[in-house]
């Protein structure tokens, strides 16, 4: 059976809104979705497209509404049977990051989503790993906040499993990204892809403080082309293709893989 994911961050739900737009020209199979306004109207309205939803977790509160992490599927290719929240543990090197998190005003949570399916095609299982990892923070601490999450799975590595979303990773020290998904026997989907992110020279599309925009405009600087923060990994299903979707909705891209199961 084929099939196709998408990992979009949707920027504070705006690029939600415009979804229509990507669903009828690429169908994907599965949506994993972040910064989603996870009010109950707003998460139905994906119904309309014959998507029903998974579940959403990893709510944070911003422009006086709630945030999160949704997964949506086509019920005509897949069963939903299980969903919940991986357990990603914290130490105290990250209340190092509390403090600047509350001067920029970020107050995202690390979250990853599980959610399991059943082919109804060919009755084969799947487990898919909504992701969207801590902003203010080393690339150490978002490996060891994956690794957690991984190891809570507590499946067997012949299931086929993909983690997709936007990881917060800055480009350094990939090689240790790498490792980590090697270790659960996980392989990129998104090598092809060198660039995710796109900051408006003047953040005419996102709605940033005064220091959050100097801080994005200073990375965008030195990292310019290179920020790659959204990711599909894979094992147990064959890579076909990934592809940027070039729409400028968001501060990010959305990704789309296709699988075959």
């Amino acid at each position: 059976m084929d099939f196709s994911i998408l990992t979009y961050n949707t920027l504070f739900n705006k690029a939600f809104m415009k979804l229509g737009h990507i669903i009828k020209e690429h169908s994907p199979d599965i949506l994993c979705l972040q910064e989603v306004d996870i009010s109950e109207e707003n998460l139905k309205l994906i119904k309309q497209y014959g998507y029903e939803m998974a579940d959403y977790s990893g709510t944070f509160i911003k422009f006086g509404k709630a945030f999160g992490v949704a997964t949506y599927y086509n019920p005509k290719k897949f069963g939903l049977t299980n969903t919940n929240s991986l357990k990603i543990s914290s130490n105290l090197l990250e209340l190092l990051y509390t403090i600047p998190q509350m001067i920029l005003g970020i107050n995202k949570p690390k979250s990853v989503l599980r959610t399991d399916f059943i082919s109804k095609i060919n009755g084969k299982k799947i487990v898919i790993c909504n992701s969207h990892l801590i902003v203010i923070a080393s690339n150490s601490v978002r490996v060891k906040h994956i690794s957690n999450a991984l190891d809570s799975l507590n499946i067997s590595p012949k299931m086929p499993l993909i983690i997709a979303g936007d990881f917060n990773y800055l480009p350094y020290q990939r090689k240790k990204l790498d490792d980590i998904m090697k270790k659960y026997y996980l392989t990129e989907s998104t090598k092809n892809i060198r660039q995710t992110v796109d900051f408006t020279p003047k953040g005419k599309k996102e709605d940033f403080s005064f220091i959050q925009g100097f801080l994005i405009r200073e990375i965008n600087h030195f990292f310019g082309n290179q920020m790659k923060n959204d990711y599909i990994y894979h094992r147990g299903v064959k890579l076909i293709k990934t592809n940027r979707i070039e729409v400028r909705y968001s501060d990010h891209f959305p990704i789309i893989s296709f699988f075959k199961i």
